[in-house]
C-alpha cells in the first residue's frame, strides 16, 4: 500500500463517502420511511442509499487493522445514539445502519487513489465483495436514487474525504 494513504488513512477519523457515477460525486443519504419505490416497497429507516442533492452523511470510521491492499473500520453514523448505529448487512446484501451491538463485521476499503478531493476506493464488505448500487426511482420526488448492495447491483467506486 502507497505510504501516504497509509499515513493518512491506516487510523480513526470522521468523514464522507461518495459514489462515483458520471464523472460527479454523487452524495450518500439515508432511506426513510417516506420513500417510495417504483417496485412497490416502502424502505424501512436507514437503508445506505446514493442520490439527492444534500452533501453526503457524516461517518465515523474506526480503523481496526489492514493488509496490504486493504484498510479495516468499524463504520458508523457520526453523532448517532449509543450504542451508535453501525454500518452492517441485511441477509440480502442491502447496506444499511443499524442500532444493534450484533454488527461486528469490519468492512474493507480498496485504495485505487489518492486525489486532491480524497481517496478513490472501492467499498468491501468483511468477505470481500464490493458494493454496488441498484437504481430505482422513489415515486414521492421523481429523483433517480440508488440502494447500495453487496450482492448485486453496478459496482461503485467512491471518494472518501476525511474531514478537516
Amino acid at each position: 500500500m502507497d505510504s501516504q494513504i497509509q499515513d493518512a488513512y491506516a487510523r480513526s477519523f470522521s468523514g464522507q463517502l461518495y459514489a462515483i457515477a458520471t464523472n460527479r460525486y454523487v452524495p450518500l443519504r439515508l432511506s426513510s420511511s417516506r420513500d417510495k419505490w417504483s417496485w412497490g416497497i416502502t424502505p424501512q429507516n436507514d437503508w445506505l442509499m446514493a442520490g439527492g442533492k444534500q452533501n453526503s452523511i457524516r461517518l465515523d470510521f474506526a480503523f481496526d487493522s489492514q493488509t496490504h491492499d486493504r484498510l479495516h473500520y468499524h463504520i458508523s453514523l457520526s453523532g448517532s445514539a449509543h450504542p451508535p448505529k453501525k454500518l452492517g448487512l441485511s441477509l440480502n446484501g442491502y447496506l444499511g445502519f443499524y442500532q444493534r451491538l450484533e454488527v461486528t463485521d469490519y468492512w474493507k476499503i480498496e485504495p485505487l487513489e489518492l486525489t486532491e478531493h480524497g481517496l478513490i476506493c472501492h467499498l468491501r464488505d468483511h468477505q470481500g465483495h464490493r458494493a454496488g448500487a441498484i437504481m430505482d426511482t422513489p415515486h414521492y420526488n421523481g429523483q433517480t436514487q440508488y440502494l447500495l448492495n453487496t450482492k448485486e447491483g453496478e459496482t461503485l467506486t467512491f471518494l472518501l474525504r476525511q474531514d478537516s
